[in-house]
């Protein structure tokens, strides 16, 4: 054993006092010892140094052992306090024993002595480190109280059935009341409106089946019945057997990163509608010429005969009215495409009437530019749910891009080009998947992995404003979906639109 102890000892007794000592350095100790006999001496001992037992008989002159605990308890010393002492009575041992000494030895039977100092000095160490755990304890426990005080997020527990039991004054502040007893004791589900018990079960079962479940996106009803934009992250707790007990959902208010998304959204549309503008006047001429080709076809044979068939001026007539039609469609179509969707209410719509409606406003534009466009969609395809206005912002951004990359590589060639986009959609494997490809310039590794970041572009100045792939992503990624690119330089791009079946309805 060769363990170092520093030992107080007190004895009126030097001999007593190098007895003692002999006894420890027998039982393997190797000891520094300090002999006192006044309680003055003893308080200066125990405030020079650090010690690991103290060692005291029982009566002295000018000290007794009382006393001595006494100044131990008031230092605040948690170490072996052993009384070595000659006989003495039952009473004045149980007394001894309260007042806080942990063990008695007999001078004339020191048997007991290492065994004693054993045990002694290793329940010591187990307090110690019990105390040392509690203080670390104790302050991790204030550490996290402090983090849960300063986070801006609400902070929920819940019960197993999905009861609120605890709420801090952040989670109060964002339902817009300070009083625990407004949310405490209530279904969370009660603060969710209708249209959103889905996501909230889908962050039960998610959280239950994997242990977290992060940044799902859920509206959220005030006390004031108002709506607040939510992204929530849950976390399964266990009790100590590893049964699950409880939810803690972190609730974040995103209302201003959701306004400044519609915001870029709007911006992006309003700036693919600037870039479309020429392209508009094709959609709109087209029929416009045919309406007059019909009327010059109309006044010509009546220049030449007097009397018209009635079945050569309905064709005409249906010709015209046909083609006014379609550029009432166009327009109006234009008009509520660009116009705000902030309070548009997801709703089921045919992913394919929406790619067919996005290339009513350009195809004219992509003839003038002798593209190509290839529709190869499934109509057995199900409904998905979102907004059938925001799906048509994507196509159009991917179009138009598509568009930019055929004419850059046309640009860089002598020769004529086959200009061609395809567009498909079709059902695999539980997911709906859009197709968008283009045998255009093809973008380079090195811009590939960045170019759904907000405001990056590989166009020229003016061309573009970095925004159209971001807000596609963002507007895909409501849709609970996402967007996957390939390309290859010089020869073409195709990005993928990927969509859960979980998402769709039957038509």
């Amino acid at each position: 054993m060769n363990d170092k102890l520093s030992v107080l000892i007190i004895e009126d007794s030097q001999d007593d006092a190098e007895l003692n000592a002999w006894y420890l350095k027998k039982a393997g100790y190797n000891i520094d010892f300090t002999r006192v006999e006044t309680p003055g001496e003893m308080k200066n001992a125990v405030a020079s140094q650090k010690w690991d037992m103290i060692l005291s008989d029982y009566s002295m002159p000018m000290f007794d052992v009382l006393s001595a605990l006494a100044i131990y308890h008031a230092s605040g010393l948690d170490i072996p306090f052993i009384v070595i002492s000659g006989a003495i009575g039952e009473e004045k041992a149980v007394e001894m024993i309260k007042a806080g000494a942990h063990d008695y030895l007999l001078k004339d039977n020191m048997m007991r002595f290492a065994p004693v100092v054993k045990r002694e000095l290793r329940e010591a160490h187990l307090r110690q480190n019990l105390s040392d755990a509690n203080i670390a304890l104790s302050a991790s426990e204030e550490r996290y109280r402090t983090m849960i005080k300063a986070s801006p997020d609400g902070i929920f527990i819940l019960d197993i059935n999905g009861v609120i039991t605890e709420v801090t004054a952040a989670g109060l502040a964002l339902f817009g009341t300070d009083a625990p007893a407004d949310l405490v004791g209530k279904p969370f589900s009660e603060f969710v409106p209708a249209p959103e018990i889905r996501e909230l079960a889908e962050i039960y079962e998610k959280t239950i089946r994997e242990g977290l479940a992060q940044n799902i996106e859920i509206r959220l009803l005030k006390k004031d019945k108002s709506l607040l934009v939510t992204e929530a992250s849950a976390t399964l707790l266990h009790d100590p057997v590893g049964r699950p007990i409880s939810f803690m959902i972190i609730i974040r208010d995103i209302s201003q990163r959701k306004n400044l998304e519609m915001q870029l959204i709007h911006s992006d549309r309003m700036a693919g509608l600037g870039e479309m503008a020429s392209g508009i006047a094709h959609e709109i001429n087209q029929p416009l010429n045919t309406i007059s080709m019909a009327m010059d076809n109309i006044l010509g044979e009546l220049a030449t005969d007097e009397k018209i068939e009635k079945t050569y001026l309905q064709k005409k007539t249906d010709k015209i009215f046909e083609n006014i039609t379609r550029i009432r469609n166009i327009i109006d179509h234009i008009r509520v495409f660009s116009r705000g969707h902030d309070d548009y209410i997801s709703t089921a719509f045919s992913i394919n009437s929406s790619i067919r409606n996005a290339i009513s406003m350009v195809s004219e534009q992509f003839k003038y530019h002798a593209i190509n466009l290839n529709l190869l969609l499934d109509d057995g395809l199900p409904q998905v749910v979102g907004n059938t206005f925001k799906f048509e912002q994507v196509i159009l951004n991917l179009l138009s891009n598509a568009k930019d990359a055929l004419l850059e590589k046309e640009s860089g060639q002598d020769t004529w080009v086959d200009k061609s986009i395809e567009i498909r959609s079709f059902a695999e494997k539980q997911q709906l998947i859009v197709e968008v490809s283009d045998n255009g310039a093809g973008i380079a590794d090195e811009n590939l992995q960045q170019v759904m970041l907000p405001f990056y572009t590989t166009k020229d100045p003016g061309k573009g404003t970095g925004l159209g792939l971001s807000v596609s992503y963002q507007i895909i990624k409501e849709m609970h979906g996402t967007i996957e690119f390939s390309s290859t330089v010089s020869v073409g791009t195709k990005i993928k639109i990927i969509l859960n079946i979980q998402n769709a309805r039957e038509e």
